[in-house]
């Protein structure tokens, strides 16, 4: 499937503002899954773009604007190209769970222990056993498990009416966006000592892009999903906020713990006042 994505972003600031310095993750990542075509990233007021990698390999763009200004627009324009990926979600559906046992303990540790939105707690770990002991014995069966139980269980709200909560607060309240219901499963796979990341990206919805009328949970805004390591498969994709494994709808960017290493847009300045305002708009549409 051919997609085009369309990503602006914009602050308004009720005073002037100046030494912005932004870190973009906004670019398809290339992978098994997805192959990047173009990319073009646009900046108001103007400024020089440098490329980086992160610790997790991700591509980000980098930029300063040192000048006075009362408003920042980023805008990114991309195309990719992207295949089913369910082959792994099945073979995952074969390997038994016995022990969890991980392959390569030292370059996955960090994918098992707490991060910023995701702790483990005896209630996080109590919910995963009870899921644990009431699916089928295989890893794929019980990443499937976690993942209804979520949908099943929690209330999905946008993401401009429910701020980032942990994964304990969405534990407890049941609500909350695809970021929220990530890092709960994230908590959930790692009680159980799961390899899981988090995945920042996009989800085309063959709705918004027909009728007008979306078909999936929480499109036409940046998406968030989870991948969890399976031994003898790899990372696997699956989206708790839509009761789905990952396929081609789906475009990944970035990979992280959590939100914290991935969030496609981050800053920070000197002035702009305190009533700030922000506008992101996101389209995503197949290409013929």
């Amino acid at each position: 499937m051919r997609l085009s994505i369309s990503h602006r972003t914009s602050y308004h600031y009720t005073a002037p503002a100046r030494s912005n310095i932004n870190e973009l993750r906004l670019s398809p990542e290339e992978n098994s899954r997805q192959k990047p075509g173009s990319l073009e990233i646009n900046v108001d007021p103007v400024a020089e773009l440098r490329e980086m990698r992160d610790l997790f390999g991700n591509l980000v763009h980098h930029f300063e604007v040192e000048e006075r200004h009362e408003q920042l627009t980023i805008q990114s324009r991309a195309e990719v190209e992207t295949q089913g990926s369910l082959d792994l979600a099945m073979r995952s559906m074969a390997v038994p769970l016995r022990e969890f046992f991980v392959e390569d303990q030292e370059s996955l540790f960090e994918f098992t222990t707490d991060s910023t939105y995701v702790s483990k707690n005896p209630e996080t770990w109590r919910e995963a056993v009870d899921i644990h002991l009431s699916r089928e014995k295989t890893w794929g069966a019980l990443i499937q498990g976690l993942s209804d139980t979520i949908f099943e269980s929690c209330q999905y709200e946008d993401q401009d009416i429910h701020g980032m909560a942990t994964s304990v607060e969405i534990q407890q309240c049941k609500t909350g966006t695809c970021q929220d219901f990530s890092h709960l499963l994230i908590s959930y796979c790692r009680a159980l000592g799961m390899p899981a990341r988090y995945l920042s990206g996009y989800l085309y919805d063959p709705g918004l892009d027909v009728k007008e009328e979306a078909e999936f949970i929480g499109s036409g805004a940046t998406h968030a999903w989870v991948e969890v390591h399976v031994p003898t498969v790899g990372w696997v994709g699956i989206d708790p906020t839509n009761r789905r494994w990952v396929d081609e709808h789906y475009v990944s960017v970035s990979s992280g713990r959590d939100y914290h290493d991935v969030a496609p847009v981050r800053g920070s300045l000197i002035g702009g006042g305190e009533d700030r305002s922000l506008e992101v708009d996101v389209m995503v549409r197949a290409m013929k």
